[in-house]
């Protein structure tokens, strides 16, 4: 097991194992990977599979480059670990790896499906939004935290939702000196990606989740935007569907070893 302390070392690592035939989760790059290397949080370790990546918080998320899954994982994961599988319908490989990782312990806990919209128009905000300064920090984060799962919302750490904020990346609907509904979203070249959405319990159903998505498209410019949600939700489903955006036919397994007894997904 090896602590990564520069990205040139994880990229060198990856480049060894990244080959025709690999089955990875993931696409390292600086953005990705520097807030873990800069906390000394990722670990690296070559197993008879392949290559895996870990970055340990409160719970260990798992990426990985695995070149033979004839041959048992070959490490000692602490629980819970979770990790996420994404493909397309012709993603063979990819869908044998979920069936590959249930078979060494994991437990798939819940499936997402992405939905994509074209570039286009914009809409005006038809409520104020807000988007909060670093200060907010701690706010905006326990806002997160009582919306999304610690295991399975790949929820930003401090020092990665701190860069957001200071990149405008995060916008709010505050009512009563509280907020009420937020939305995070991440830009990378001409398409946006929106990380979370969620309104507050008690104003769901409200009409609160689409002057968010409006003034996330104007934040973005109106160029391309994707989103990953439950597949069994319905409800996001049609708001995202109602300012344009369709599925485009990519799906995604989230496994955690082992699974936690009554973990919330």
């Amino acid at each position: 097991m090896e602590t990564i302390t520069a990205y040139e070392d994880l990229a060198r690592l990856v480049t060894g194992h990244f080959h025709r035939g690999v089955r990875t989760n993931t696409m390292v790059s600086p953005e990705e990977y520097g807030p873990a290397i800069a906390a000394g949080t990722l670990r690296a370790q070559a197993t008879p599979a392949g290559l895996l990546l870990r970055d340990r918080g409160d719970h260990t998320r798992l990426t990985f480059y695995l070149g033979d899954l004839t041959v048992p994982l070959g490490a000692e994961l602490p629980p819970p670990t979770v990790t996420e599988v994404a493909f397309r319908p012709r993603d063979t490989g990819l869908r044998e790896t979920v069936s590959y990782l249930t078979a060494q312990g994991f437990v798939p806990v819940l499936e997402r499906l992405r939905l994509s919209r074209p570039a286009g128009e914009t809409g005006e905000p038809a409520l104020p939004l807000s988007t909060p300064a670093p200060e907010a920090l701690s706010s905006v984060q326990a806002f997160l935290q009582s919306n999304f799962s610690p295991l399975t919302g790949c929820l930003p750490n401090r020092e990665e939702l701190d860069r957001d904020l200071r990149q405008g990346r995060v916008l709010t609907l505050e009512e009563g000196g509280a907020i009420t509904g937020l939305l995070h979203f991440s830009l990378v070249g001409n398409t946006g990606e929106i990380r979370h959405l969620a309104v507050r319990s008690d104003l769901r159903g409200t009409g609160r989740t689409r002057p968010l998505l409006d003034g996330y498209l104007r934040a973005i410019g109106g160029v391309k935007s994707v989103v990953w949600t439950r597949s069994d939700d319905l409800a996001a489903q049609t708001a995202y569907q109602r300012r344009g955006f369709v599925p485009d036919g990519r799906r995604s397994v989230v496994l955690c070893y082992p699974e936690k007894e009554g973990m919330k997904p």
